[in-house]
């Protein structure tokens, strides 16, 4: 994109340090720090947001997430590039002295001070307070920026108003934040001129890249009047990211202006950043996507993706859940509350005992151990005629030896429609309680067994359950001993390596099933990490 010699040039302000160090709790070293601000200021980098300054005082957090003024002179950095920091003020909403407040953040003026702007980051709810203290911190010389977030779930009225309460305290640049990243180009001018109508002042953008549109849209912005361009190297930030710096200078900056030099940027894209963001993972992927494209949170997503006990289809579940409910605010409860498919008992329609009283079961799992055993396992089957169970679309067994499939994971069952229908054995499932979930037709033999989920609980009912985690594997015991199955052989139940969160998951399902009165036998027939008894599948053929 060449510039427009009639247009004003982009101001393209950098916040690498301080949105990425969600990730490591702003705990960047210092070497690093130096080398960052030298290589984005020689790619025509404007203005350097360092990091936070927060009064918050608990739990450790590192040296950016404070940015005073001795820090800064410890890191000796070329007085040519301004430096800024951002406040949020949700830490002032219920202040009783501002004033004094503000001080203990900002105890130097410009004139003494290291950083020459600051920006506010608020809600619509916190507007007032953050122009207050923008009033306040601009009486004492510096730059002021306020950030106001979540800009997609507002209306024109209430941009208007933005733009209003910028007319009356003056600040100098306005800016807007999509936090879930789902504008598109052509909210763009809507938004620009939602707040021109009262504000004829600077306006920025700071772009997230949870639809892989950040770039598009902040020169899209540009185009539009926005001046004030935000980004962070490698798109490092929460959850999905934000516009690339090196995209953006690339875009807008001549490579061949005697002022520009993008190798020291390029070096620290291809080793340092990318180095971080091997460990920490940011970026866009489907998740991400999703959530943009029905204005969640981008936390959720991130806490999720962060804990390895969440399935694939645990997280598009959650995501499912907490798009009915609007969850634009984070709120760890309703990330919790989402992951609850099973919250109220319900009884089904069948009751196992008709079918696997006083027999021997053998229940098969998907683990590696399956296809290593694949040919004992079908002797076994043959030679002692259990009564088989296969958990979801395992398809390691010949068919014909299978006698029941179960599964209870509404969002997996869903997907894997298609093939249940071509099975030729009855799915065991929560029917009546997977309605709530689609409308897909599940017109296949169906034996409807309920379930309830509750912490460290089994409990055997005639025709429904109660387990202590949603997953196939309890609700299969649960099942079972709710039929008074004689005995159960497994098979396939490996287990996840050490450290693995979902192992301490299996083992709590494990702990609460044998803290059960006259739980029903069970042997792993192939060899299993889960401290359950065992006995070699070779020593019955």
């Amino acid at each position: 994109m060449k510039n427009n010699s009639n247009k004003k040039e982009p101001k393209i302000i950098d916040c690498t340090l301080r949105d990425g160090g969600y990730y490591n709790n702003w705990d960047f070293d210092i070497g690093l720090i130096r080398k960052y601000v030298h290589a984005v200021q020689r790619a025509g980098v404007d203005y350097i947001e360092l990091g936070f300054r927060t009064i918050n005082k608990s739990g450790y957090f590192g040296p950016l997430a404070y940015t005073t003024e001795d820090f800064i002179e410890e890191l000796n950095i070329n007085k040519s590039i301004k430096l800024g920091v951002m406040i949020n003020a949700s830490e002032f909403s219920s202040s009783k002295n501002l004033e004094k407040d503000i001080l203990c953040l900002f105890p130097f003026s410009k004139e003494t001070s290291k950083i020459s702007f600051v920006r506010i980051a608020c809600k619509f709810n916190e507007i007032e307070i953050a122009f207050k203290a923008g009033k306040l911190l601009k009486s004492y010389g510096f730059k002021i920026c306020i950030n106001l977030m979540q800009i997609s779930s507002l209306k024109e009225k209430e941009l208007n108003e933005f733009g209003l309460y910028g007319n009356l305290y003056k600040p100098d640049v306005l800016f807007i934040g999509d936090s879930t990243g789902s504008l598109i180009p052509d909210d763009i001018k809507k938004i620009f001129n939602a707040i021109r109508l009262n504000w004829k002042g600077e306006i920025g953008i700071h772009a997230h890249d949870n639809m892989r549109r950040a770039l598009i849209n902040t020169i899209e912005a540009y185009k539009n009047g926005f001046l004030w361009l935000d980004t962070t190297v490698q798109g490092m930030g929460r959850g999905p990211g934000n516009t690339k710096t090196e995209d953006l200078v690339f875009e807008i900056k001549d490579i061949n202006s005697p002022n520009i030099d993008f190798l020291p940027l390029i070096d620290i894209v291809q080793k340092d950043f990318y180095d971080l963001k091997q460990k920490y993972r940011w970026g866009s992927n489907p998740f991400y996507f999703l959530s943009g494209k029905n204005q969640l949170h981008p936390t959720y997503v991130q806490n999720m993706l962060d804990d390895r006990s969440y399935r694939n289809e645990d997280i598009y579940a959650s995501i499912k859940e907490l798009t009915k409910n609007k969850s634009i605010n984070f709120k760890k409860n309703k990330l919790q509350d989402s992951r609850i498919y099973y919250g109220e008992n319900m009884d089904g329609e069948w009751s196992p005992i008709n079918d696997f009283l006083n027999k021997e079961v053998l229940l098969l799992a998907p683990g590696k151990s399956i296809n290593i055993h694949r040919n004992a396992i079908q002797k076994f089957i043959k030679k002692y005629s259990p009564l088989v169970v296969a958990l979801n679309i395992l398809d390691n067994i010949d068919d014909k030896l299978i006698n029941y499939r179960i599964a209870c994971h509404p969002i997996r069952i869903f997907s894997d429609l298609p093939k249940y229908k071509l099975f030729r054995q009855p799915l065991i499932t929560p029917k009546k309680q997977l309605q709530k979930w689609s409308k897909k037709s599940l017109k296949f033999p169906i034996l409807d067994f309920g379930i309830k989920v509750q912490e460290n609980l089994f409990e055997f009912k005639r025709k429904s359950c109660i387990i202590p985690l949603p997953l196939v594997m309890a609700y299969s015991l649960a099942m079972l001993n709710s039929g008074k199955a004689k005995k159960i052989y497994c098979a396939g139940f490996d287990g996840y390596e050490y450290g693995d969160p979902r192992q301490t998951e299996v083992d709590s399902i494990w702990k609460a099933y044998f803290k059960c009165s006259n739980y029903v036998e069970i042997i792993s027939l192939t060899n299993t990490v889960h401290k359950i008894p065992k006995s070699s599948i070779y020593s019955f053929l």
